[in-house]
């Protein structure tokens, strides 16, 4: 049975909202261990690592990544380097940048995980940049609310994905994402049409 990596964003955690939501969804179509949410660490080298570990354990069985903000730039970088399709769900493509905003100590709310942002930190994330992604690999669901990302910037990087969801209103987390559960599965190839 194939899985579905979720990647969550920057400061979340495995028990994000989405997360969760997919979890129980595979869990009442008894799909259980189909949905994997790990909780990465705070550092991109590291985060990047422990997924390269969990795709190639389980690359046999068929890989679909899922990224949420950050977890979205990371999902792109790995979409490439192992030709998997990934859901990009508004995605920080700007990454690097955009993290500027955050350089010094932070403290993860879901976890209580205290770390220092640094420099060091963007440039391992500027060497994740994917310059010309594959689009026949992605499904791009953005909201043009969302309070934290300009949704321009990844219909820009996204110019012709696979399959696109651009919603009005919405926001960061993507308001609705629970209408497109099924879909998802079945983009996934966990669940039937």
């Amino acid at each position: 049975m194939p899985v579905l990596l979720y990647i969550h964003g920057f400061n979340s955690s495995e028990s994000s909202y989405k997360a969760q939501l997919l979890i129980e969804t595979v869990s009442e179509l008894n799909k259980e261990r189909t949905v994997l949410s790990p909780r990465l660490s705070w550092q991109p080298s590291v985060a990047i690592k422990q997924l390269e570990d969990i795709i190639q354990d389980n690359l046999s069985k068929g890989v679909t990544l899922i990224g949420s903000s950050l977890g979205g730039f990371y999902a792109s970088y790995l979409a490439e380097k192992y030709q998997l399709k990934a859901i990009l769900i508004n995605p920080a493509v700007e990454a690097p940048i955009l993290l500027q905003n955050h350089l010094g100590k932070q403290l993860n709310p879901y976890t209580d995980e205290e770390y220092e942002l640094t420099q060091a930190h963007m440039l391992e994330l500027e060497s994740l940049v994917v310059k010309q992604p594959t689009e026949s690999l992605y499904w791009l669901m953005v909201q043009e609310g969302d309070e934290v990302l300009d949704y321009r910037a990844a219909l820009k990087a996204y110019p012709q994905p696979h399959k696109l969801t651009h919603e009005k209103g919405g926001n960061h987390r993507f308001e609705g994402f629970d209408q497109y559960l099924n879909e998802i599965l079945v983009f996934a190839g966990i669940a039937d049409n």
